[in-house]
């Protein structure tokens, strides 16, 4: 089953990153602004919507793959299994309130509006952030498998969530631009 999970990351990891590119290529106008641009480069609810929506990508991410790469190192880490457990969800706990802080900051570095995409993603964080304490606290330092059954599913099913969050902005413009074009 760890196999499937796995897999299951570098799936996500590729569908983030497919999104990220896909904003970059669908605002090409806008690129340089995107990754570099200020409050003068936010002059409409649109403009707002769009920088929100690749910042939370790019967030998202960057931080998929810097927790799935630290995931890696503390289970490959040559120590007392309940060492390694309580390194592990500490580790996961204190990313996922790094990726939280860093898209709050980021959106007011830019000046951007907090929009739906990011809020929701705050959200599936927070989420994301209890049940992986809840796991610290029962299987860390209690040794209790309550949660360990749906651990797994959530956090996928979870990832999956933020995956089609971030994506349905960049998708909506695509079609409503194809649409436009086809009339």
């Amino acid at each position: 089953m760890n196999e499937f999970y796995i897999v299951a990351g570098w799936g996500i990891r590729f569908l983030e990153l497919i999104v990220v590119l896909f904003v970059i290529f669908s605002f090409r106008k806008h690129s340089f602004s995107l990754f570099f641009g200020g409050k003068s480069s936010l002059k409409t609810p649109a403009d707002h919507k769009m920088h929100s929506c690749f910042l939370t990508a790019l967030a998202v991410l960057v931080f998929h793959a810097i927790s799935g790469s630290l995931a890696t190192y503390m289970l490959d880490i040559e120590a007392d299994n309940q060492l390694v457990i309580k390194l592990y969800y500490f580790v996961i706990v204190c990313t996922t309130a790094a990726y939280a802080a860093t898209l709050y900051l980021l959106h007011v570095i830019r000046g951007c509006q907090f929009t739906r995409v990011a809020r929701y993603s705050l959200y599936i964080t927070l989420f994301l952030m209890l049940l992986n304490a809840a796991q610290l606290v029962l299987r860390g330092y209690l040794g209790n498998e309550l949660l360990y059954s749906i651990y797994g599913p959530a956090t996928v099913i979870a990832n999956l969530c933020e995956w089609l969050i971030v994506a349905k902005y960049p998708f909506y413009k695509f079609m409503e631009t194809r649409i436009r074009q086809e009339a």
